[in-house]
């Protein structure tokens, strides 16, 4: 994967995640893809991350922002860093994230993402 595919993947990424967009999401993993999030159970495949996205991401965010920091390729590792906010509405929080995310690639899709973040809460 060069270096312009792998940011493409993570602009869609972040399109997907500021409107809210499940289907979207779809479009950059492979069918049997595995999504970890330190913090959530471990979703198997396009489906699985689907419905994680419409519940945690639909379900519980809003005005979602998403800024690309750095993107590093190896073979078929993209390492990717971005900082995003949002309001947590079940939790009454302001999110700010900074994140790590680590892909693995597989016929130009996402077939692997392994999440690592810090977050500062305060109170909206």
């Amino acid at each position: 994967m060069t270096h312009e595919e792998a940011v493409k993947l993570i602009e869609i990424y972040g399109k997907a995640w500021e409107t809210k967009d499940p289907e979207l999401i779809g479009t950059i993993f492979t069918e049997d893809a595995i999504h970890s999030d330190p913090r959530e159970k471990e979703d198997i495949g396009r489906d699985a991350i689907k419905e994680y996205w419409k519940t945690k991401v639909v379900g519980t965010q809003d005005d979602i922002k998403f800024d690309i920091k750095n993107v590093w390729v190896d073979g078929d590792t993209v390492i990717a860093e971005w900082h995003a906010t949002f309001k947590d509405i079940k939790r009454n929080l302001f999110i700010d994230m900074v994140e790590v995310a680590i892909f693995t690639v597989k016929d130009g899709k996402f077939s692997s993402d392994r999440e690592y973040y810090k977050t500062t809460k305060t109170p909206y």
